[in-house]
């Protein structure tokens, strides 16, 4: 890949922030799947897109500097690897544009019309609409795996038609999604005001309370993580449109792309941490039963040496 960083540690700062990212997004699945709540399970797809999401650049950024330095020895062009790493990654990312949109339509429905919500959003319904995603994603970027089959061949498409793919996927991969996420993020601030405006009979205590702290702080969550995707994404679509208008497809920073992705997806688990106190709970609770766990391990084989040590002494 002809990739060009201006400064020599940013490829190490990816790197790093990857791994942390993944580490954040597997530990978030856990402690989701822990939870059992159906409400978070589509924030659980997200998390699994996102380990693989950060899996797919972590590697790319790898080979990448490995390539530069001439570590790698091997019979594959490392290059032929890094283009399907990229391929993979517009499929996926495509895939976790559209699942945050679709994360950010259903709690808008569930706050702003629950009943119809109830009887229209149902786990089937959102499985099919899953499906439908991600079938979308695969057939969206065919184009671009095309473009890059042509560059494997040592061939490039046209000027033009580079141009023409570059704005179709600006405005259904940023502007689109962008635009729903803020509206439905108006629509959940909107109700959300609403709702906190009514009298409440319960006090604090009483189920139906702790039931809607809980879904407010579900709303919160969407409403940041959506706001962190308009934010990256927004970047990266002012930065594409300004690349294109100067007509300077081939010094564009490669970097600059992945660290917004990366940023994206990997700043979930910082936002769980400070909004869910749910979460919280259960990852301390999920954290004290591993130890549990490792202390019971460790004292089970010391009872097992000491088992085998008496019939030495004995014998001896």
């Amino acid at each position: 890949m002809d990739s060009v960083y201006y400064l020599k540690a940013l490829p190490y700062i990816l790197i790093t922030l990857c791994i942390l990212g993944i580490t954040g997004n597997a530990i978030s699945v856990c402690v989701l799947a822990r939870m059992k709540s159906k409400p978070l399970r589509l924030l659980q797809y997200l998390n699994v897109v996102d380990v693989v999401l950060l899996v797919t650049i972590c590697t790319i950024v790898t080979l990448d500097v490995l390539d530069m330095k001439g570590l790698i020895i091997s019979a594959l062009d490392p290059y032929y690897v890094i283009r399907c790493g990229i391929i993979l990654m517009n499929v996926i990312q495509t895939f976790e544009a559209y699942l945050t949109v679709l994360i950010a339509f259903v709690r808008c429905m569930a706050v702003a019309m629950p009943f119809r919500f109830a009887t229209c959003m149902r786990d089937s319904v959102q499985n099919k609409l899953l499906i439908a995603t991600a079938v979308f994603s695969v057939l969206f970027n065919v184009p671009f795996i095309l473009m890059n089959l042509l560059f494997l061949y040592e061939m490039s498409p046209s000027f033009s038609i580079s141009i023409l793919y570059i704005i179709f996927k600006q405005i259904c991969c940023r502007i689109l999604p962008i635009l729903v996420i803020v509206i439905c993020n108006i629509i959940l601030a909107v109700s959300r005001c609403r709702m906190k405006s009514l009298p409440q009979a319960n006090q604090c205590g009483s189920p139906p309370s702790r039931n809607s702290r809980s879904a407010f702080q579900l709303t919160c969550l969407v409403i940041t993580i959506t706001t962190m995707f308009v934010g990256t994404h927004g970047c990266l679509l002012v930065y594409d449109i300004s690349v294109v208008a100067a007509n300077v497809l081939e010094s564009a920073v490669p970097g600059l792309d992945f660290c917004m992705i990366i940023i994206n997806s990997a700043t979930n688990f910082i936002f769980y941490c400070l909004i869910g106190s749910e979460f919280r709970t259960t990852l301390v609770s999920l954290c004290k039963k591993t130890q549990c766990f490792t202390r019971s391990n460790r004292s089970l084989s010391c009872r097992q040496r000491n088992n085998f040590a008496v019939p030495l002494e004995t014998a001896l």
